[in-house]
């Protein structure tokens, strides 16, 4: 799992270790956060790579339990789910299913426009080759609180609201629509699903409380139901 630069960063992971430790399934959050992988949510540049730091971390978790990491499934959360997401375009084969839930923007499936706003390839990510016919295969579900319509100001905004739209919800929703597009135009079946979660916003803390994040997440994921989990300490 991926998740966005908090301080509570180490909160959100320990709501996830009751339930695996019951489904007996091993989990990783490498810290993405700092100035080191300041690029993460977009894979990164060429000397700093986000995706090439996960390798490596899987690699280490392989050699540690003997385990076979070669693919995996794949949850984000806010700046996780940007680069979640990206990393299962780039990296498809990698990738046995993925959760993406509150991503801020998305790269569409759009071969005209350059990395991250679409797939065509930059100089940047000189060895990733964006390939429809792989990602799509991957199975996708896209959480999003209803309620996740904060109208957002930052670099590129009129770029990305144009393309997009003006807020998570929004962006969720034609991102969602444009893979599912592309899926038809391969004359492929959609792996993609959207599920919009009444009431919540982006918050980590009532996505899990209200919203049932962690139960949702291991349903998408493993088809596993789990328990209510201990969220209390989650900050609001």
């Amino acid at each position: 799992m991926v998740l966005g630069v908090s301080r509570h960063w180490q909160q959100q992971v320990a709501a996830f270790i009751p339930a695996c430790e019951r489904l007996g399934v091993t989990l990783l959050s490498p810290g993405m956060g700092g100035s080191v992988r300041a690029g993460y949510r977009s894979i990164g540049r060429q000397e700093n790579r986000a995706d090439v730091f996960l390798h490596d971390c899987l690699r280490e978790v392989s050699l540690l339990t003997g385990l076979d990491a070669t693919r995996f499934r794949l949850f984000g959360h806010s700046s996780g789910a940007q680069f979640a997401h990206r990393y299962l375009m780039a990296h498809p084969h990698r990738v046995e299913s993925a959760v993406i839930a509150g991503a801020r923007w998305y790269t569409f499936p759009d071969t005209k426009r350059k990395f991250p706003f679409g797939i065509r390839s930059t100089k940047r990510l000189p060895d990733i080759a964006f390939n429809p016919e792989q990602y799509l295969r991957v199975r996708v579900t896209v959480l999003e609180g209803t309620r996740d319509t904060e109208e957002e100001v930052f670099r590129n905004s009129e770029e990305i609201s144009a393309q997009q739209g003006k807020h998570r919800l929004e962006r969720a929703r034609h991102w969602v629509a444009a893979m599912k597009a592309q899926a038809q135009a391969h004359a492929m079946p959609s792996m993609i699903e959207l599920n919009e979660i009444d009431g919540v916003d982006h918050h980590f803390g009532p996505l899990c409380r209200e919203g049932r994040l962690i139960q949702r997440v291991f349903w998408s994921l493993f088809g596993a139901t789990v328990d209510e989990e201990n969220t209390s300490t989650l900050p609001q």
